[in-house]
């Protein structure tokens, strides 16, 4: 009898002991948020004042810029989707979900990548303060969404060995930890597009 209850009330536990180590890297994925929005905010306050000091021309930011943000409000928008079909245990449309999320951060790089060669080849090199301090800025946050692409490519790797067929990917849907990855992953890359938009819309306004 003892045997029987200890077997029902392991699942349980071990789920409770997944959700209160999450809920730890949560408070500290928020502190890793709080500190690079202060890091984000410090950087572009420096531009503005290096841009009121500058005469210098003003950087036209070009369209690629605009497409990227498109991209990236779309990958938001597929990770949303993703959560859905992890709730729903569908699994053929969660990994199609995970493959397209994985391309749309890819898209976004190759597309910031593409628009600091566009700018520097107008004459918008380290030498202009203003498009100085867009590539950096920019390029520290692209190098947050490569990071955050490389834990998406670990995490579909360990995700497609679990959903090869239906009765592993039962198990995959019932895992705590799998959800809670996703999840935190989740509130990462929403807060990545939402900075994004507010460095873009800096940009355009001071630049």
């Amino acid at each position: 009898m003892e045997k029987n209850t200890l077997h029902k009330s392991e699942p349980k536990v071990y789920e409770q002991s997944v959700q209160k180590k999450y809920r730890n890297y949560k408070w500290m994925l928020y502190l890793s948020i709080g500190g690079l929005s202060l890091m984000f905010l410090s950087l572009t306050f420096l531009y503005f004042a290096d841009h009121l000091q500058s005469k210098q021309p003003d950087i036209k930011i070009i369209p690629v810029f605009y497409w990227n943000t498109l991209i990236l409000l779309a990958s938001s928008l597929v990770i949303v989707m993703a959560k859905k079909h992890f709730r729903q245990d569908n699994f053929s449309k969660y990994k199609t979900s995970l493959v397209v999320l994985l391309g749309l951060g890819i898209l976004f790089l190759v597309g910031q990548i593409t628009g600091w060669l566009a700018l520097f080849s107008t004459g918008y090199n380290f030498t202009h303060k203003s498009a100085a301090y867009l590539y950096v800025i920019s390029g520290i946050h692209a190098l947050h969404i490569l990071g955050g692409l490389i834990f998406l490519g670990a995490f579909i790797v360990k995700s497609w060995r679990m959903l090869n067929n239906y009765a592993m990917s039962v198990v995959y849907f019932t895992d705590p930890i799998s959800k809670s990855q996703l999840t935190l992953f989740g509130t990462f890359w929403h807060f990545l597009g939402v900075l994004w938009i507010y460095l873009l819309f800096f940009f355009v306004l001071i630049g």
